[in-house]
């Protein structure tokens, strides 16, 4: 609970700071990526929670990421501040709450679709354009195989959920069988 207070602060924070608009898919892939590097090194965390190592040293360790990749302004000032309040490790959080807000900003829905086969890009297209007809925003689509629906897909936009594989209609089909064994 605590920690979507928390990154949700800080997320609407950055958002706030960054004033155009291009530049927020930007920051958006900046804390992408340090998150991805975190998640690769699990030593990151230990040393970010070690009270022992200073925060010079811990800033020292981003400065030499920036060395690495072009990071936006806004987003080191915000690294810079996580470290001093002892945060840093809220950043995955803190993601997942600036991409919502980036989505926000930019008028735009994210839309999970797992299938029981790779879809093909007209289909993709197809779903595509209807999602976008229906919101009225740009939808950003990831596309997951997962065989164990048999057939079907199943679409997650946000808090919305549409099961239509073949493994649900099975699930739906015995509950039903049940009930009238049961009356």
């Amino acid at each position: 609970m605590i920690e979507n207070i928390i990154g949700k602060r800080y997320a609407e924070a950055l958002s706030s700071s960054i004033k155009e608009d291009s530049r927020l898919s930007s920051a958006l892939e900046n804390l992408t990526d340090i998150c991805g590097i975190f998640q690769e090194d699990s030593r990151l965390a230990r040393l970010f929670s070690n009270p022992a190592i200073s925060d010079e040293n811990k800033m020292g360790f981003l400065k030499d990421l920036e060395g690495q990749i072009e990071i936006e302004p806004e987003v080191k000032n915000l690294l810079a501040l996580l470290v001093e309040r002892r945060k840093i490790l809220r950043l995955k959080n803190i993601l997942e709450f600036f991409q919502v807000t980036v989505d926000q900003r930019l008028g735009r829905v994210r839309a999970q679709i797992n299938s029981a086969k790779e879809l093909s890009n007209k289909q993709i297209e197809g779903l595509t354009e209807s999602l976008r007809k229906i919101t009225g925003k740009d939808v950003l689509v990831e596309t997951v195989v997962d065989e164990s629906l048999i057939g079907g897909i199943v679409l997650r936009m946000g808090s919305l959920v549409a099961d239509a594989s073949v493994k649900n209609r099975l699930a739906i089909m015995k509950r039903y069988i049940q009930k009238e064994e049961v009356a």
